[in-house]
């Protein structure tokens, strides 16, 4: 009994030697995995930054770490440059206004709930943020703030972010760094989110993980969670994680969390192609299509439209044969139309030639 206890309170992590879950959805930028396309950015965010630019924007599809990539970089920064995480989407001016007066130490959360804020206006927040920026100039300071899932806001809180990179024009103390999928490109490009844009001097993309970078990618996150990792993935799991996320972190964690555990029902100290297979089927994962195949599809699509065309036609053709053989009957009983009479053309007129020259006749004499 005792020992039937045990067995239901291990984990995974305790029988592969973890400390704590390797592929989990935490942003912890401890896991970061610096990738080529991830390095990148990095660099981008933090030059950027290092250069007091006004907006930035960082893109990326879902699932591809981009939470954690600018964690990291706000790790980097000195203490003389303070930062705000804004992490809520669905916040008003007046809650964004509210968070980064917070993390900037300007007010506390007890000073909103029942203190000299607690009923402040958007004007009176603002006037306590550009207060707070003029006192970082005698410091030679500087404030970041980013926005998170910033694809969400409603297009007049984006505006609204503008206005706040706006508070500190002339000094440049304050950069805003928006972070959201691609969809945002495109939200920015509305006539009335035209100033944002044009303030918006850097805009990183941040791609998926190569195929040669997978494998460093599950051994970095098995060294972070435990030094003395007791597992492995054979060369053939690697390949298909990669083929199944299409180099997509977040895929590539559930994967991973999905196939360990099931490596650990079966007391599977290498995770091989089958246990990759089975995490995959009960996640219910199926390959990305590849531009190859999408375009394979679209001509097979076209054909079997051709096809079905052609079926109908000789289906149309078979159910009203009796009908179109009638119609063929009736157009081949109909006299052929009478042909244009041939008029004659008139015979070219010929002018009659000139008269001949008579001699003169001599006058005749009078009686």
């Amino acid at each position: 009994m005792f020992a039937a206890r045990v067995d239901a309170a291990l984990t995974y992590e305790t029988f592969y030697g973890l400390t704590e879950p390797p592929f989990s959805s935490s942003s912890d930028p401890k896991f970061l995995y610096h990738s080529t396309p991830h390095d990148r950015v990095a660099q981008e965010l933090l030059s950027a930054i290092r250069r007091r630019d006004g907006i930035v924007i960082v893109t990326g599809e879902v699932g591809m770490g981009k939470t954690m990539l600018c964690r990291a970089v706000l790790d980097q920064l000195d203490r003389r440059t303070l930062t705000s995480f804004v992490l809520d989407p669905s916040a008003s001016v007046e809650e964004i206004l509210q968070t980064i007066l917070v993390d900037f130490g300007v007010i506390s959360r007890a000073d909103l709930a029942g203190g000299r804020l607690a009923q402040a206006s958007r004007h009176d927040l603002m006037h306590a943020l550009r207060e707070f920026l003029a006192s970082l100039a005698p410091l030679q300071a500087f404030a970041v703030v980013i926005v998170d899932d910033a694809h969400t806001l409603a297009a007049d809180v984006l505006d609204q972010i503008r206005v706040l990179s706006d508070a500190d024009a002339e000094t440049r103390l304050l950069q805003v760094v928006l972070v959201g999928q691609p969809k945002l490109l495109a939200i920015l490009r509305r006539p009335e989110l035209r100033q944002l844009a044009q303030r918006a001097s850097v805009r990183c993309v941040l791609e998926p993980l190569d195929d040669d970078e997978i494998v460093d990618y599950v051994l970095h996150r098995l060294t972070v969670a435990g030094s003395n990792a007791r597992v492995e993935f054979d060369d053939d799991a690697v390949g298909r994680l990669f083929v199944l996320s299409a180099g997509v972190p977040r895929i590539i964690n559930q994967l991973c969390d999905r196939a360990l555990t099931l490596g650990y029902e079966a007391s599977a100290s290498v995770i091989d192609l089958p246990l990759v297979d089975r995490a995959a089927e009960d996640l219910d994962f199926t390959p990305p299509e590849s531009e190859a195949a999408r375009l394979v599809r679209a001509v097979l699509t076209m054909a079997a439209l051709v096809v079905l065309m052609l079926v109908g036609a000789g289906a149309a053709a078979f159910v009203f044969h009796d009908r179109l053989a009638q119609t063929i009957v009736r157009w081949e009983a109909v006299p052929p139309a009478p042909r244009q009479p041939t008029l004659r053309q008139p015979a070219p007129f010929t002018p009659p030639p000139p008269p001949a020259a008579t001699p003169a006749q001599p006058p005749t004499p009078r009686k």
